[in-house]
């Protein structure tokens, strides 16, 4: 038992994930989304599980190549610590203001509000970086609701909170986005001092001014513009998520949902179980 651990250690420790491996990963999340995965499913079997963020973006990668579904927009990440590569993550459910959330796009009913930005033209794949300008100019601002989703059989957040690295290659725990009206002239707002409101029906769930982990959500959206580009790109028509400015929230049966940025504007949903 000790032996085998010490192998595991060290090829997680040196070894990347191989091709392979990424495949059988993303092929697992696939089903689980479909439905059609031999239940209960805990974790990533040990002979595909990520064990860093370059095999976390090896599995998106292939999640992308391999599931017949159209992205319709990516979740940003950048380091927050050196050494940890840029993330760009598909979402798949893209669902407009006032719509409802289904079972079947998640079993859980944690939400949160977020600026995202949707593509206003194609960032197509190139040599050459985008400057700051270029992508400013190729994307509008729009009011959303993040609703995340366990696929795995767990029971809590924290079930996959002690393994991180699992928790980012199940798609991010992402259940999809919620959206409203986008806002072309969106550089005439202040994000620091912006307010922002969610409730719970007439109840408000969350308050505060400003507040986003990185200030102005739009650097994470000119870092993964210039990310993507590496890879396939950003699409006209896409949503560029760029992480919330409140903590994550939990909706109680049924329950309406709605955030107002001002200045930017409103999003609601409605939880279908």
């Amino acid at each position: 038992m000790w032996s085998i651990g010490i192998i595991i250690g060290r090829r997680r420790r040196n070894t990347l994930m191989d091709q392979a491996s990424a495949r059988q990963a993303a092929n697992l999340v696939i089903s689980l989304y479909r439905g059609t995965a031999e239940r209960p499913v805990v974790r990533f079997p040990e002979e595909c599980r990520p064990a860093s963020f370059f095999d976390v973006q090896k599995i998106f990668d292939s999640l992308v190549e391999n599931f017949d579904q159209p992205v319709k927009g990516w979740k940003l990440y950048f380091p927050f610590k050196a050494g940890q590569p840029n993330l760009v993550a598909p979402i798949f459910n893209l669902l407009r203001s006032g719509d409802h959330i289904t079972p079947e796009m998640s079993r859980i009913r944690i939400w949160e509000p977020e600026i995202v930005f949707r593509a206003n033209r194609d960032l197509p794949p190139r040599a050459e970086p985008y400057s700051y300008e270029e992508v400013a100019q190729a994307v509008d601002a729009v009011p959303a609701i993040e609703f995340l989703a366990f696929r795995f059989d767990v029971n809590s957040m924290q079930d996959m909170a002690d393994r991180p690295f699992e928790a980012y290659a199940d798609n991010t725990l992402s259940g999809g986005f919620v959206v409203g009206e986008a806002l072309a002239d969106w550089r005439a707002l202040d994000f620091r001092k912006m307010r922002h409101v969610a409730r719970e029906g007439d109840k408000t769930a969350s308050e505060a001014v400003g507040g986003h982990p990185v200030v102005d959500p739009f650097i994470l959206v000119f870092v993964g513009a210039n990310t993507a580009r590496e890879r396939q790109g950003i699409q006209k028509g896409q949503i560029l998520a760029t992480l919330s400015p409140s903590a994550l929230l939990t909706a109680g049966p049924n329950a309406a949902i709605s955030a107002h940025f001002e200045g930017l504007g409103g999003v609601s949903a409605v939880f279908d179980y």
